[in-house]
């Protein structure tokens, strides 16, 4: 099923939450000074001729609130399996060097996972960080994590200081994955870099310190979340609230 189709069905399934109760799903504010005429106009450019009509009827038939749940989805970003492939292939010594610098940067019995956002102008949101620090000390494992920080926020501070980081280090992560045209990194036994999001989904590469034996592979091809790529590397995908939770493009 194409991406484009998935999110049709998807459309079709949610409409009566979203006649019941919008908010359940859409708890962002719409940007007001969108015009929804001219984005449902660009929306139809990109759905098959042969659903457009699908579309339309499901979005005529929604509130306001439902209506604008539509049109955001719809502009979420776009990514693909073959996508992911394509960047890896063209940009692995700059994901190798992303995953080498991130993994001196973290201190010693720590897990840093960090995500950052760029500004959304249809629900007007900032540009933002997601940082999840887990900490192991004398066999403790402590877990602290906050979501949509906004920069040189007390949130934002407090975090950064936890691990010795400044505002100088999040430019250099920033840079890294930019090079390496990805949009998160989290280091472990394995380190896993976001290549993408996709709708409500994400997209991400595991580099794993050594070639995948056989036992591994067939652990990381399960035809869902996980596609064994090569020697130490595997695709992986991760479905959202909503929407696809297996890889959509296998």
């Amino acid at each position: 099923m194409k991406p484009k189709s998935a999110f049709i069905v998807l459309s079709l399934i949610l409409l009566p939450v979203l006649l019941l109760n919008p908010a359940t799903l859409f708890a962002q504010e719409f940007n007001k000074s969108v015009n929804k005429d001219s984005l449902l106009r660009e929306i139809l450019k990109d759905i098959p001729k042969d659903k457009s009509k699908e579309f339309l009827d499901v979005y005529n038939s929604g509130n306001e609130q439902s209506k604008e749940f539509l049109l955001y989805m719809y502009s979420l970003p776009r990514s693909s399996k073959k996508e992911m492939i394509s960047n890896i292939d063209l940009r692995f010594k700059e994901i190798n060097l992303l995953k080498s610098y991130y993994e001196q940067l973290v201190p010693p019995n720590y897990e840093v996972s960090i995500e950052f956002y760029t500004p959304n102008n249809i629900v007007n949101t900032k540009e933002s960080i997601d940082l999840k620090i887990t900490h192991t000390i004398n066999k403790e494992t402590v877990v602290e994590q906050e979501w949509d920080m906004a920069y040189h926020s007390d949130k934002l501070d407090k975090m950064l200081h936890k691990l010795n980081w400044d505002y100088d280090t999040l430019k250099h992560i920033t840079s890294l994955l930019e090079n390496a045209h990805c949009i998160s990194i989290e280091n472990g036994k394995e380190t896993t870099v976001g290549f993408a999001r996709s709708g409500l989904g994400k997209y991400s590469y595991l580099l794993f310190k050594k070639d995948l034996i056989t036992q591994q592979i067939h652990q990381y091809n399960d035809g869902c979340s996980y596609i064994f790529f090569k020697k130490n590397i595997v695709l992986q995908y991760g479905g959202g609230a909503t929407g696809p939770q297996c890889f959509p493009d296998k």
